[in-house]
């Protein structure tokens, strides 16, 4: 088959890359490869730990992979096949300050993320570093694909789509989280549940589940067996969803913390809302320098906030150490696509996958070809293709949806014109829009706030 050359673009970082990174070691497919991997971070001491864990895995695996490591990333890319990305810069540092910011303005965002004026900002933080992977994937490696696994997913790989002429993919695991939660519901094994489902990145639906065995349809036992369960169950996770379900009649994925960046009713819905990046006014200072960055809250769970009153709390700095700790016994699949992805493309062996971000190009209908959707695909020699969707999403939906295609539209004639003009649209369309003045006041203290990572952006 020749040279396999994959590239981790961000390898520092610690969740996808360590992922990828074990994918590629239990692979059986591509042990007979000639396989080459190169580590890019520009962080070198995360590149360097990236590096030692990689080697000594690779190595305990007796795998003949050849792995290197560098901080240029034109270097990494050269005729590379295949290019992972996932960076970002002082992640939860600038993520409180998207979830703050918007709410001390008048936003009733949630998280603050991929939806939500907080997402605006995450969006023009990463846009510049991944045009630059991509055009740099124009020079070095023209014809391999972009698998990104950055987010605010949706708007990025729109942007790459149409800024560039870059083959690009996203991925997220958030359908089968919802997959998880209907075979809860159901009391069936997942792997028994077929389903249909697609949307928006993170605000997805499935418009039909069933069972593989029988092709009977699950939605009518689905529908009892909801009305069942208890109101309370795993709140913060899905009390948001069976109201969904309620409203629109199809039940969505993955759950509050992201289907509520794209509504404006989910706060009532979100018990950990208070949680999230807490601190204490009187004693901390948010964000000056020596001032701790508040810790990530998920969900108001016995995991993060049942603990007794002098119980340790694991850091994300002895989180990130023990990661690092390679342990053979502990190295499994990811479940992650971007292995089969490359597997199916290398191999031409054709796979389905749960649901991949792509432009829409007629898949999901009511929505515009060229925005960048989220739905099932097949992947094999000659790329990847979106399955169209046999049942449509309601108008409601299709409308929430379409308000977001249009803030796609707006953040990237914003980073184009560095215009705050455009950015200030994108906001006051969004469902968790502030008033003018405040959306005004908002983006001019993001900016200086955050004027060292977001691209230089004026008032037109």
């Amino acid at each position: 088959m020749g040279k396999l050359k994959v590239a981790l673009v961000g390898a520092g970082s610690i969740s996808f890359a360590l992922g990828a990174l074990q994918d590629l070691v239990l692979s059986e497919k591509l042990k007979g490869c000639d396989l080459e991997i190169a580590l890019m971070d520009i962080v070198e001491e995360n590149l360097n730990r990236t590096y030692q864990y990689a080697t000594e895995m690779f190595t305990a695996f007796n795998h003949s992979a050849k792995i290197w490591k560098s901080t240029d990333l034109r270097e990494a890319l050269i005729d590379a096949q295949f290019a992972i990305v996932a960076i970002e810069v002082n992640r939860y540092h600038y993520w409180s300050q998207d979830f703050h910011i918007p709410r001390r303005f008048g936003s009733k965002q949630i998280y603050g993320e991929n939806g939500g004026p907080g997402s605006m900002f995450h969006t023009l933080r990463n846009l510049g570093p991944m045009l630059k992977i991509a055009h740099t994937m124009e020079e070095v490696c023209p014809d391999a694909w972009f698998i990104n696994y950055t987010n605010p997913e949706a708007k990025l790989v729109e942007a790459i789509s149409k800024l560039t002429s870059i083959k690009v993919v996203g991925l997220c695991h958030g359908l089968d989280m919802g997959i998880d939660q209907i075979s809860e519901f159901l009391d069936m094994d997942r792997e028994e549940i077929g389903v249909e489902g697609g949307g928006l990145n993170h605000f997805g639906f499935f418009t039909k589940i069933w069972d593989k065995k029988t092709n009977e349809d699950l939605y009518p036992l689905f529908r009892e067996r909801e009305k069942q369960a208890n109101r309370l169950a795993h709140f913060d996770h899905i009390g948001l969803s069976r109201t969904m379900f309620q409203i629109y009649g199809l039940y969505p994925y993955p759950g509050t913390n992201h289907i509520g960046e794209y509504i404006s009713y989910a706060d009532d819905f979100y018990a950990g809302l208070s949680l999230q990046y807490r601190y204490d006014p009187i004693h901390e200072k948010l964000w000056e320098k020596e001032s701790r960055t508040p810790d990530f809250i998920y969900a108001a769970s016995g995991n993060t906030i049942d603990k007794g009153l002098f119980d340790g709390v694991k850091t994300q700095e002895v989180w990130t150490e023990e990661a690092y700790v390679f342990d053979k016994n502990n190295v499994r699949m990811s479940n992650e696509y971007a292995i089969p992805i490359i597997e199916a493309i290398y191999f031409d062996d054709e796979i389905q996958l749960n649901a991949v971000n792509m432009q829409n190009n007629g898949a999901i209908k009511g929505l515009p070809d060229d925005m960048v959707v989220e739905t099932q695909a097949i992947a094999n020699g000659k790329g990847i293709k979106l399955k169209a969707m046999e049942v449509e999403l309601p108008v409601a939906l299709i409308g929430t949806i379409h308000i977001q295609g249009t803030i796609h539209k707006l953040l990237i004639e914003a980073y184009l014109e560095k215009s705050k003009t455009k950015l200030l649209q994108a906001i006051l369309i969004d469902p968790q829009a502030p008033s003018y003045y405040q959306a005004c006041a908002m983006i001019d203290e993001m900016c200086e706030l955050q004027q060292d990572i977001l691209p230089e952006l004026g008032w037109k």
